[in-house]
């Protein structure tokens, strides 16, 4: 579809394009490498492949026995989302006395670079804290949030200055979800510039529910997943009537074509990223209304898995040929039995995907899944519903309750190499739940996330 009419913009756009000159769009490579080490960067959701995958290879394993070395760690203040890290600095994003807060750290030692805020009334439905749930992203020099309350806005990544925001929600008529805004934006390059892609889920003026809780009687309009500029934050176009979800989009190849696959809150939509045309839809929900789509899409050679935890659990698509076709789906699905990803996204590997399985915390499992049939390999209890990313062979786990976990990634069995749970130096434990945020790894370094701290760990041999 063409593109829209711009919606409102903060006026401070206007005015740094004309006073900022090139600074403006000064290019991420004259911002100087804080960083001692050589290596890949994770600066966008699921890191630099799209997939929960590192490149980092040679990490120290079995862990010494008091665990990984920490490097350091920071208090944080509510939210759930992972860092995102890139030139030597980690952007973290978090609500501190009342104001979303973004700060950007040294990645290797964790002193500030810079701190800036803005204030926010946002009050989660459901009583969780009222803190982020979708993790910055780096992209070049800029820097951008989503804040739950709906405000997406881009950082200068040098000094944190802000170059423009969208109130999305206001400008959208976007209904509260559930548990507000949670899916990371994704930045799509195309030869017009740059796009900040955003699961926004506006709906037709009038349609606010009588309870907040009854979403199904919200009904969407145009602008279920919309496009910004990255340079200017003006609006480039507006796909689709489905309201959002929590499952960020990724970009793809099918046919051999760049796409955005965005799994919105009923729906997976296949999108032309240049005009947002939707090219393809399939629903897989559950019926219940407190249902929540909240994992990622994972696409390989042309096929879709999309798993989720309320209901008909997993099924996987074969999107070649401009069609989304079941090759299988779970059958009865338990959490033992069959892959039902609750939020963390999936982590395939060598033709096994492996990942969390499970609604509750007490049922659910750590499974490794066959790719091709959805049989279940091996299912591992006790550690609630984990997050994991993949690095040099091995799944770091964290598991919900603060233990951290290494795990030789293979099908045949649960190969558990090292376990620990990370203490300061007061011997007090620094991961406490929940630990709901992704594990992530920039250049030999891992970052997780539990209430209240920040933890940098060392993967590499000491």
């Amino acid at each position: 579809m063409p593109p829209m009419p711009p919606v409102a913009v903060s006026i401070r756009v206007l005015l740094c394009v004309a006073v900022a000159g090139s600074a403006f769009g000064s290019p991420a490579a004259e911002l100087p490498d804080l960083s001692s080490r050589a290596g890949e960067d994770w600066g966008a959701f699921l890191g630099p492949t799209g997939n929960g995958r590192s490149g980092f290879e040679g990490i120290a394993a079995p862990w010494p026995e008091a665990g990984p070395r920490v490097v350091w760690h920071v208090p944080l203040g509510e939210g759930y989302c992972a860092p995102a890290v890139s030139r030597g600095r980690l952007v973290i994003f978090d609500r501190a006395e009342g104001r979303m807060r973004t700060r950007c750290l040294e990645a290797e030692t964790g002193r500030l670079v810079w701190e800036e805020s803005y204030a926010s009334d946002y009050r989660d439905t459901f009583g969780y804290d009222g803190g982020p749930r979708a993790a910055p992203v780096i992209h070049g020099d800029r820097v951008l949030t989503f804040g739950p309350e709906g405000r997406l806005e881009c950082r200068a990544l040098a000094d944190g200055a802000s170059l423009w925001h969208v109130e999305t929600s206001r400008a959208y008529h976007v209904v509260q979800n559930f548990f507000g805004v949670g899916a990371a934006p994704l930045v799509v390059d195309v030869a017009e510039g740059a796009i900040v892609v955003v699961e926004v889920g506006g709906s037709r003026p009038g349609s606010t529910p009588p309870a907040p809780e009854r979403l199904d009687l919200v009904k969407g309009l145009d602008s279920g997943l919309v496009a910004f500029d990255l340079a200017t934050g003006r609006e480039r176009w507006r796909s689709s009537s489905q309201l959002a979800s929590y499952a960020a989009p990724v970009l793809a190849r099918l046919d051999g074509k760049p796409r955005i696959v965005a799994w919105m809150r009923d729906e997976l939509l296949v999108v032309e990223p240049v005009s947002g045309a939707v090219l393809a839809e399939f629903r897989w929900r559950a019926d219940e209304l407190f249902s929540a789509v909240a994992a990622s899409p994972v696409v390989d050679r042309g096929r879709i898995l999309l798993s989720e935890c309320y209901g008909p659990g997993s099924v996987l698509l074969d999107a070649e040929g401009g069609d989304l076709r079941e090759v299988w789906r779970s059958r009865r699905p338990r959490p033992r039995t069959a892959l039902m990803a609750h939020w963390a996204t999936p982590i395939l590997h060598d033709g096994h995907v492996y990942g969390a399985s499970g609604r509750h915390a007490g049922d659910a499992v750590v499974t490794c899944v066959d790719w091709a049939t959805g049989a279940v390999a091996w299912a591992e209890p006790g550690l609630g519903r984990a997050s994991m990313v993949l690095v040099d062979g091995h799944l770091v786990v964290l598991g919900e309750f603060g233990e951290l976990v290494l795990v030789r990634a293979a099908p045949d069995a649960f190969h558990e190499v090292s376990r620990a749970r990370l203490v300061g130096d007061d011997s007090m434990p620094l991961l406490a739940p929940p630990c709901w945020a992704a594990p992530i790894v920039a250049r030999g370094l891992l970052f997780v996330r539990g209430a209240g701290r920040l933890v940098c760990v060392e993967l590499a041999p000491r």
